[in-house]
């Protein structure tokens, strides 16, 4: 038993490390979104500031403390949290890295080791509640081989991110459900604060803890200071780590609070693209409350919504078992602790899916901006996959490994054989029939190797190049290193471009159509043998 349980130890070491292993290989391939040059000096920004509070804080200088306050005010994002990108301008100082080639790579293969970490802790979450290191695996590799967190595991330094910390938070939260103590407390304390700092949605899961744990420890009525005691330190440490990560709110945590999440909400909600689904362009405020359950059905492996499906349904099975079966003696809806956090995890799932619809106004950029409810989404798919495993029909179970081997092969190829496009996924029964109906590469990333084809293949000393899509190739040519960046002049007169770039994410305001005589198609990249970006250049 020794021996298997060392095999399976050193089985689980080499799968993260060949995860790890191939990031290290592959993350300088990827090129930047539309938001990324915003958030680095968002960063940037804080980085200093820090210093410099800290500086005049030690100097007593309280008056030019002030004023730093109002310069935080005076931006766009500057009261946004921005943790990320904060700890990435440190980091690049440390390694004096100035040049933002240098710095992108650092963020992206930053971003992807946060991500590894995560789906460490993802499979000891599985593996806590199974007892099962085959489970934790299973899980991970779920994760893994879909395309589309594959790839924006590297530059997406906002809703992977976010869904990394998430997964940290509900390992927390199984930690101190399992046990207790003041130790657990205040490490979900900082978790949640560290959440909210990623993303200000991250409120919304903290709340409904807080809220359905109080009521599951004041079942106790024997310790009901003892539980008060819990609560508070729990929501006096979240509250101080909130304040201590988000340097907008150290000289008025409350009203900054107030205010910063006021800005975030309208900001996104007042926020309008085109957005390209079911066939039709629609304004990101005029699209249908199903928008991102669509993305989800349309963009995620087959097998992991097969298994979800599972093991949703089997879960509201059981919650509406135990309500309709609530009398004087049995006044819980959770027979133990598994049964809690699996509902914790359920009624988090359903409420967070329920108020982006009802409130979120602007939805754009397929379903990203909930990706981080994946981890949710994979703990229901395990639990779905355990369910028919325990059916006792062999033909059932041989079917089901099939389709498993299938879908590992399957994703595993596509995206080896669409590297580094992989954000373009649309899953096996969907590819065919809906890939051409909907946003392709909306934040432009294969801009990239676009201009890199370009400056490949033209000596020239200076390259003029234009874009006739929503994506803005100033951010593109960040990735590339000083000497290129020299070469290429980005114009905004169509006429004047040697090179016209078409990313297929069209801008709200026209734009002239591609004049046949002057423009020639040049260079192409596609992703199921339908364009993602295409280049013209001008007849000579």
């Amino acid at each position: 038993m020794i021996i298997n349980e060392q095999l399976i130890n050193k089985f689980i070491y080499v799968i993260f490390f060949l995860i790890f292993g191939i990031g290290v290989l592959i993350f300088k391939d990827y090129g930047l979104t539309l938001d990324d040059e915003h958030y680095r000096v968002n960063g940037v920004f804080y980085k200093d500031f820090i210093k410099e509070y800290f500086t005049l804080l030690v100097n007593f200088n309280f008056t030019e403390l002030n004023l730093l306050n109002k310069e935080i005010e005076s931006g766009s994002l500057k009261n946004h949290p921005v943790i990320f990108e904060t700890v990435l301008a440190f980091l690049s100082d440390l390694l004096n890295f100035n040049d933002t080639k240098d710095i992108y790579n650092l963020s992206h293969l930053l971003n992807f080791t946060i991500y590894t970490l995560s789906l460490y802790l993802f499979y000891s979450i599985i593996l806590n509640r199974y007892k099962s290191p085959f489970l934790g695996a299973f899980a991970v590799i779920l994760i893994f081989i879909s395309p589309r967190f594959f790839a924006e595991s590297f530059y997406n330094s906002r809703d992977i991110f976010f869904f990394s910390i998430f997964i940290f938070f509900l390992y927390v939260v199984q930690k101190l459900i399992n046990e207790n103590n003041i130790k657990n407390l205040i490490i979900l304390g900082f978790s949640s604060a560290l959440l909210i700092n990623a993303k200000i949605l991250g409120i919304i899961p903290v709340i409904i803890f807080i809220l359905i744990y109080s009521f599951y420890i004041f079942d106790d009525k024997k310790n009901i200071f003892k539980n008060l005691k819990t609560i508070f330190i729990l929501l006096l440490s979240t509250f101080f780590f909130i304040v201590l990560l988000w340097p907008y709110l150290w000289f008025n945590p409350v009203d900054n609070f107030i205010k910063g999440f006021s800005d975030i909400i309208k900001a996104h909600n007042n926020l309008v693209v085109l957005t390209y689904f079911s066939g039709e362009y629609l304004s990101s405020t005029n699209t249908p409350w199903y928008f991102r359950i669509v993305w989800f059905l349309i963009s995620t492996p087959v097998i992991v919504i097969m298994f979800f499906i599972t093991g949703f349904f089997l879960q509201i099975k059981k919650m509406i078992s135990r309500i309709m079966n609530l009398n004087e003696k049995n006044v819980d809806i959770w027979n133990n602790k598994l049964d809690f956090y699996d509902f914790y995890l359920v009624i988090s799932l359903l409420f967070i899916t329920f108020i982006t619809v009802k409130f979120n106004d602007s939805q754009f950029n397929g379903w990203r901006h909930l990706y981080f409810l994946y981890g949710i989404i994979l703990y229901l798919s395990v639990y779905g996959y355990t369910k028919i495993l325990s059916l006792k029909n062999k033909f059932i179970k041989k079917i089901l490994n099939f389709l498993i081997i299938f879908s590992i092969i399957y994703n595993s190829s596509w995206i080896i054989k669409n590297h580094p496009y992989q954000n373009n996924y649309f899953n096996f029964f969907s590819n065919r029939y809906l890939m051409n109906k909907f946003d392709l590469d909306y934040w432009g990333l294969s801009n990239f190797q676009a201009i890199k084809y370009i400056l490949k293949n033209d000596n020239k000393n200076k390259i003029n190049i234009g874009s006739i899509s929503f994506a803005d190739l100033n951010m593109t040519i960040l990735k590339l290193n000083s000497d290129n960046r020299k070469r290429l002049n980005i114009v905004y007169d169509y006429k004047k471009a040697d090179y016209l770039i078409e990313s297929y994410m069209k801008r709200i305001r026209k734009i002239d159509a591609i004049n046949g005589k002057m423009y020639k198609k040049y260079y192409e990249i596609k992703v199921n043998k339908i364009p993602i970006n295409t280049v013209y250049k001008k007849v000579e």
